[in-house]
């Protein structure tokens, strides 16, 4: 069940896109995050441009653990983003410090989230989180594996949050539901 007030128009423009972009290795998996802080800001071709370096570098190491595949996907990436590489209890933390559309992308075979995507565990205050949408890139949905939602980044806290991923197995016949617990910390500017 998606949670409204996430729903709801946000009136105001990000300042920031970030990126958080997920993919499995043999070992684990691997959690990136970047942004378009200090550079032009991110449309719609920069975002595809990302998504599809991200997949490309993924399929050319099929057999590689994280740490491999966390080096291949920043390398590429490198020239496309700012990277964030902040070391966090959970991979899929996310730290805001500007108002920021967030970006959530899943690139794992037969995954994607579910129709819900997120909800918050903690009190937010309202307004603060806002436009929970599946990310459109030049006209094209991108529902289940990537969603969207922007914060104002003017109440600082720290706001614990579920990820709802649907995973399937056996070429989609067997479903499990796959919950991450992270949270995004917010430092207004």
């Amino acid at each position: 069940m998606i949670q409204p007030e996430l729903e709801a128009e946000c009136g105001f423009a990000p300042t920031r896109t970030q990126l958080a972009l997920v993919a499995k290795a043999t070992d684990g998996f691997v959690v990136v995050h970047g942004s378009d802080a200090d550079r032009e800001t991110f449309d719609d071709s920069d975002i595809s441009s990302i998504f599809v370096t991200f997949a490309d570098v993924v399929s050319q190491y099929p057999n590689a653990d994280t740490s491999t595949l966390r080096t291949a996907v920043m390398a590429a990436l490198s020239g496309l983003w700012t990277p964030c590489s902040t070391v966090s209890t959970c991979p899929f933390d996310e730290e805001v410090t500007a108002p920021a559309r967030l970006i959530f992308h899943v690139h794992v075979p037969g995954w994607g989230f579910e129709p819900a995507r997120i909800k918050f565990k903690s009190v937010f205050p309202e307004g603060e989180f806002c436009g929970l949408d599946w990310l459109i890139l030049n006209g094209a949905s991108c529902a289940p594996y990537s969603f969207k939602i922007d914060t104002r980044c003017e109440t600082a806290g720290s706001y614990e949050f579920a990820l709802f991923i649907q995973a399937s197995q056996d070429a989609g016949n067997q479903a499990t539901r796959v919950i991450i617990d992270p949270k995004i910390e917010l430092t207004p500017p």
